[in-house]
């Protein structure tokens, strides 16, 4: 399995956050341990344009989903969607999905945002590997975490 791949994996796990509280402790360590795809020089980091591609589609992916349990969940629309989806979506789990989704949306925003600064720094010639190794993910991790408990704050409250 590719190393960058490992983040993207990383990102569907707090998606069931809002089963299991913790769990998002384990996504954060399966992407802690992919400290190579932060690597510019490796064929797989994040910095590549395959990698921006893949999660420019889960972004999408992502909003879309985000949007239409947002209409699920509101009270004037929520029986346009459940009309459209047959039932599948009422405004409950409407609502469910849409706070669920949060997190994962929020960390694939992030990764593409940072993946896309290592890319810009990279092609005008910055070569500092600290940067890329190891303050860059810093700072994905302090929004990850940031998004994470903003997220949480609201099922624990």
């Amino acid at each position: 399995m590719q190393r960058s791949n490992l983040i993207a994996i990383s990102a569907v796990i707090p998606f069931f956050a809002f089963l299991f509280q913790p769990i998002w402790i384990i996504g954060l360590g399966i992407s802690m341990a992919s400290s190579k795809a932060f690597d510019p020089y490796f064929k797989d980091s994040i910095y590549t344009p395959n990698f921006r591609r893949k999660t420019s589609i889960g972004l999408l992916i992502l909003s879309i989903l985000e949007g239409i349990t947002g209409f699920g969940a509101g009270p004037t629309t929520s029986n346009f969607i459940t009309e459209i989806t047959l039932g599948l979506l009422n405004r409950g789990i409407s609502l469910e999905l849409h706070l669920a989704l949060i997190t994962p949306l929020a960390l694939f925003f992030m990764i593409h945002t940072v993946s896309g600064l290592g890319s810009i720094l990279l092609s005008k010639g910055v070569k500092n590997l600290i940067l890329y190794k190891y303050v860059i993910p810093i700072i994905w991790l302090a929004m990850y975490l940031i998004a994470v408990y903003l997220d949480l704050s609201y099922f624990i409250a």
